[in-house]
């Protein structure tokens, strides 16, 4: 019963395509790893993101005071 219903859907062709974007997308970020990061610096520096204290930022120093005072 499903072969006939799948057999005649020209809509089978989107989870193909959709698989294909995912491999792709999957062996760059893995190629990314494995060759982009091979610099120990890079990798010590995108360790460090998290630690690294945040910037506040004042608006009124800028110049864009709330409008409306």
């Amino acid at each position: 019963m499903y072969q006939e219903f799948y057999d005649k859907s020209d809509l089978l062709a989107w989870p193909l395509v959709g698989l294909v974007i995912f491999i792709a997308i999957f062996l760059a970020v893995l190629g990314y790893v494995f060759v982009g990061l091979k610099s120990k610096a890079k990798v010590d520096k995108i360790a460090g993101l998290p630690l690294e204290p945040e910037i506040e930022y004042d608006a009124h120093a800028e110049g864009r005071a709330n409008s409306n005072e």
